[in-house]
């Protein structure tokens, strides 16, 4: 009877248990609270909220529209003309007034390079040669109608050609013979001594390719004095600028933040940076605010700056100025976050200018060794170098020698150089 009791009653208590576990519990521990959250989200969206995911949208279309058509304007002005160029190094000239000086530069160039063909023409290449001693034969290159004076420097009583077709000898004097030569072709001259024996032998290359090779050198100087300097001059100016420009920008945004935070409006903002900032920012300020007076809007005003000034920074500055111009928002955040990215960029800028110097340095110094040879050389043994711009053939070399030097150069340039 106890054990029928016992069992009646574990029956009921378990049976009350789950009953209360099934009714009670939920309520007790929170679950159908979160149900009924879980419920809520997962209802349909509120009508505001659709309102703010729709502003949302538009903002971004609006923004990725104007990323499209600076993109869309960079793509079309690829190529800078050279008035532009002219205005990004802080030149006021003309394109006229440039391409006058530089042909001025390569007809100058070209003169100094076919001066000693001229005086040769002009002097009938009388020019005395001067012959060492021990040398017993030596080569000789002259046009033809041209002519030159071998100085032997000793006593001599004949001298013979075995062509005289090709060149004529004669002696000038008791100690120089006088060569002219008459055709193309190759011969040579024989000088006899006082005593009738040979004192010299001369190989004499008669053949229009001094003058040619004079002239083509001398067309190699013009073209790099008149159209190579003048442009690397246009592009060291235009770095020059470039880096003052962006040495002052950080700071100049940083004003602008502070004038808007203060209640100023972004033109007048602008205003105070183009009173106080040195040049060349200055003078870009003046500029945007100059365009913004004759009527155009101050977004398109500031995107023009990157024409002027060809740098990503001053790209960056007009993207934000005419995005904010078109969409709204808060400028002074986001021209606080330029700055910043301006700062962070100039960093990085002089971290890698710190890791390629070494590899810079061995460019300068690979460059300057041949003009170091040559000028240690020539302070040695003059005679011997200076065939490289006396001779026809020596200043064809010479020219090519620095055309493929600079070549190298400019290879070695685009190797260390890093954009960012």
């Amino acid at each position: 009877m106890n054990m029928q009791m016992l069992a009646l009653a574990f029956l009921a208590a378990t049976a009350i248990g789950g009953a209360a576990w099934v009714f009670i519990y939920p309520m007790l521990s929170g679950e159908r609270q979160a149900e009924a959250r879980r419920a809520s989200v997962a209802k349909p969206e509120p009508a505001a909220r659709r309102v703010d995911n729709k502003n949302q949208r538009t903002r971004r279309e609006q923004v990725e529209g104007s990323l499209r058509e600076l993109e869309t304007r960079r793509a079309k002005e690829s190529k800078v003309p050279l008035a532009t160029r002219l205005t990004q190094a802080g030149l006021g000239w003309s394109p006229q007034k440039f391409i006058i000086i530089s042909a001025i530069l390569g007809l100058i160039a070209f003169a100094i390079a076919m001066l000693p063909a001229l005086s040769r023409s002009i002097s009938s290449g009388t020019a005395p040669v001067v012959v060492d001693a021990e040398s017993s034969r030596r080569s000789l290159e002259i046009a033809p109608g041209n002519s030159l004076v071998v100085d032997l420097r000793r006593d001599i009583r004949d001298v013979r050609t075995e062509d005289s077709k090709i060149a004529n000898a004669t002696m000038r004097s008791g100690q120089q013979v006088y060569i002219t030569g008459l055709a193309e072709g190759r011969t040579a001259v024989v000088v006899s001594g006082a005593a009738g024996q040979p004192v010299a032998t001369y190989d004499i290359f008669v053949s229009p390719e001094s003058a040619r090779g004079s002239l083509i050198g001398a067309i190699g100087m013009a073209f790099a004095a008149g159209f190579g300097l003048p442009r690397w001059i246009l592009n060291f100016l235009k770095k020059r600028r470039e880096d003052a420009f962006l040495k002052a920008l950080p700071d100049a945004v940083d004003v602008i933040v502070r004038g808007i935070k203060a209640g100023l409006p972004l033109f007048e903002s602008i205003k105070v940076v183009a009173a106080d900032s040195p040049e060349p920012l200055r003078g870009e300020f003046n500029a945007i605010i100059d365009t913004q007076a004759i009527g155009m809007p101050l977004g398109e005003a500031c995107t023009r700056l990157y024409e002027r000034m060809p740098v990503p920074e001053a790209n960056f500055f007009g993207i934000v100025i005419a995005i904010q111009q078109k969409s709204g928002g808060n400028l002074s955040e986001a021209l606080g976050n330029l700055s910043k990215v301006l700062r962070d960029r100039k960093k990085m800028k002089e971290k890698i200018r710190a890791m390629s110097m070494e590899a810079k340095a061995s460019a300068a110094i690979i460059g300057a060794l041949p003009p170091i040879v040559m000028i240690l050389v020539y302070l040695t043994t003059p005679d011997y170098i200076s065939l490289l711009w006396t001779h026809p053939t020596g200043q064809l070399m010479l020219v090519g020698c620095v055309i493929w030097m600079s070549m190298g150069i400019m290879v070695m340039k685009k190797m260390i150089n890093f954009d960012f």
